[in-house]
């Protein structure tokens, strides 16, 4: 086993703030410079530790990043590095500078090298290698599931097709602006086409980031400018739901729409997302309560089962062992074509009407409710009456899962029983507040007689 001598020296690019680490080895013959995925800046760097200050907060080119981020890309390089070239002292070999680029990079899961040779010139990507790399580094590092890459690459098909010769280094705001024009002219509505181009703005940066490549600044700030009203939230009211749960369905063949009602109610009653829902086992299920990992966040769920959940569960639940599903919901998306079927047979028919724009004009489209049902409606209509009935945010989210209230905001609109509950607040305080001020005032044989009227009133009012 031979011994190899080497430094490595984190160090920030001059030109750009890119954080680099420089290796040198082989008596200083060999040299090789790899390029992270993190930016500094140089008041904030310690020159002596060649690192981050700890506590530091460093924004470069739009973008923003933690001491924590930047120094811990450092101890990935180095610890790939020193492992490089441990095996290669095992070996009694000492590597060339591609085989260091290569060994190092492929350890990191890299498809292509960010060493920086002169001799050797950047190739340069097409859009679809682009995009490939970035799903594939960026899908890794953020575990995106497969509906996730979907979304990106549909949203990378759009550009193409607005700008079929588009190249990711020659990128404009005028490529921008007509991928806008695109959207419009396609008829997709400016919500949807200011989150695709936000899609597209986060791959531009990842592209930033790429040794060879320079997005302008005026294409990681564009702004679509284009007017979005507030997405109309649809749920059903509390009263709706107890009559969907309990609906009779008389053409109802093998089961199908009692089943989709059932699935959808036991998640307006749960809070449950599709997604786990056809995952919930009968091990899950703990007495009172449900217990599972989100399988979207992974969060800890713990929710108690109301009565109306417990008598659905019931119907499901009979003769199933631990590791059985209970609701057994082969696809989602024939879920939610039984669950419209469902709401249309049990009436559920109120009329909702969205306003929206599409580029500057303005639209307005009216639906009856089970023509516009989905799974996830279900989520809503649980935050939305447990809102209602005056359930605090915070035990609502400790159901759903939510980490914030803000998070949860997107789920939530003033229902009209929520209203009516907190207009209801100003009748019982003020009657409330004369009652005390008159049983002060009364005596003890004054206050028998009101507490004997009290309770015949009450009773005879249950």
């Amino acid at each position: 086993m031979i011994r190899i001598n080497y430094s490595v020296r984190p160090y920030i690019k001059c030109s750009t703030g890119q954080v680099a680490i420089k290796v040198r080895w082989n008596n200083s013959k060999s040299e090789v410079s790899f390029f992270t995925s993190v930016w500094a800046e140089p008041g904030k760097w310690d020159q002596d530790l060649s690192r981050a200050k700890k506590g530091t907060t460093h924004n470069v080119r739009e973008m923003k990043f933690t001491s924590i981020e930047i120094n811990e890309a450092i101890a990935e390089y180095r610890q790939e590095i020193e492992s490089v070239f441990d095996k290669c002292a095992l070996k009694n070999t000492i590597p060339t500078t591609e085989e260091l680029k290569t060994m190092v990079n492929s350890a990191l899961g890299r498809i292509s090298a960010n060493a920086d040779s002169q001799n050797t010139p950047t190739k340069k990507l097409t859009f679809k290698e682009a995009v490939d790399q970035f799903l594939n580094e960026c899908g890794r590092e953020k575990n995106w599931d497969d509906q996730a890459k979907e979304k990106y690459t549909q949203a990378f098909q759009h550009i193409t097709k607005a700008n079929p010769h588009i190249k990711p280094d020659k990128i404009t705001v005028e490529h921008m602006f007509k991928l806008r024009e695109w959207y419009i002219k396609n008829g997709y509505r400016n919500r949807t086409i200011n989150k695709q181009i936000t899609m597209l703005k986060g791959f531009l940066k990842w592209l930033n980031t790429k040794d060879g490549y320079m997005v302008p600044t005026d294409v990681l700030n564009f702004e679509t400018n284009l007017k979005v009203l507030p997405k109309t939230v649809t749920f059903l009211h509390y009263d709706e739901l107890l009559h969907f749960a309990h609906f009779q369905f008389k053409n109802d063949k093998c089961g199908r729409l009692s089943k989709a009602r059932d699935c959808w109610c036991f998640m307006a009653f749960t809070s449950l997302r599709i997604s786990d829902l056809r995952r919930l086992k009968a091990v899950h299920i703990h007495n009172v309560r449900i217990e599972m990992f989100a399988q979207k966040t992974g969060e800890h769920l713990i929710i108690p089962l109301t009565d109306e959940a417990k008598r659905i569960l019931s119907l499901y639940i009979i003769g199933k062992q631990n590791d059985d599903l209970i609701f057994n919901i082969q696809c989602p998306q024939l879920l939610n074509y039984a669950v419209k079927d469902a709401a249309r047979e049990a009436g559920l028919d109120r009329i909702i009407t969205e306003v929206y724009y599409i580029g500057t004009e303005r639209k307005e489209k009216s639906s009856r409710f089970y023509d516009i049902i989905s799974n996830h409606d279900a989520r809503r209509t649980f935050v939305s009456c447990s809102l209602a009935m005056g359930i605090p945010a915070e035990s609502v989210m400790k159901c759903t899962g939510h980490k914030s209230y803000n998070t949860m905001k997107p789920y939530i609109e003033t229902a009209t029983e929520t209203q009516a509950l907190e207009m209801e607040k100003w009748n019982k305080n003020q009657y409330r507040s004369q009652i005390i001020n008159l049983l002060n005032q009364a005596g003890e044989v004054q206050l028998k007689n009101f507490l004997q009227i009290i309770q015949t009133e009450i009773v005879s009012a249950s």
